[in-house]
């Protein structure tokens, strides 16, 4: 699946400065056989509390941690099929809520970055088009403090006290936390303008 053009993500403090990182990864396509067989392995490795993180790379005791899971998708799933999916995951999954006439296609990488593409009828898991609204989840320790100083005054309050900022280098990219959540959210849209109309509506909360 050919994701839009990678942003550019404040991902913790090292040395006083951040690192930065790509995000938005290249994700192939795999066949059905090979969606499931994955999926079934991630809930049970989940249910089993098989995932474990690693010691941080970097000095810094608040640089994210490497963390390895069980990798699956892209599926599309129903908003239903969402919520039974997320209840066996031991993190939270941001999404903007549901939506008429559409299916949610869900991957998950092995570094628990977790994406939900907002796909409408007839698009089927793995479509080569970055045309789509996409919530991405991304494990980060401190992402409220992190991302409240990188935006240096220029974030955005959303509804539910968190943070927004629109990425300087990649507007169709907006970045957001929430205070006491270790994991940050970026929404992605084609059209800049709707990208951060969704950030700011409230609607950007945990699958549930």
């Amino acid at each position: 699946m050919e994701q839009p053009k990678p942003s550019l993500l404040r991902n913790g403090p090292e040395g006083g400065t951040g690192l930065l990182r790509n995000p938005l990864v290249r994700i192939g396509a795999v066949v059905a056989l090979a969606i499931a067989a994955c999926l079934i392995a991630w809930l049970v490795i989940d249910s089993r509390g098989g995932s474990s993180s690693a010691t941080p790379a970097g000095p810094a005791p608040t640089s994210p941690q490497a963390t390895t899971v069980a990798g699956t998708g892209p599926v599309n799933l129903s908003a239903d099929g969402l919520r039974t999916l997320t209840a066996a995951v031991g993190q939270p999954i941001y999404w903007a809520g549901p939506k008429p006439n559409t299916t949610y296609e869900l991957t998950r990488t092995t570094t628990a970055n977790v994406y939900i593409r907002y796909l409408p009828p007839g698009v089927e898991a793995g479509a080569p088009k970055a045309d789509y609204l996409i919530i991405v989840t991304y494990p980060f320790p401190g992402a409220y403090e992190s991302l409240r100083k990188v935006a240096g005054g220029r974030e955005r309050d959303v509804p539910g006290g968190g943070i927004a900022l629109v990425d300087a280098g990649y507007p169709s990219s907006v970045h957001m936390a929430f205070p006491g959540v270790d994991f940050q959210v970026e929404v992605y849209d084609p059209s800049p303008q709707r990208a951060l109309a969704v950030a700011l509506s409230g609607d950007v909360q945990p699958v549930g």
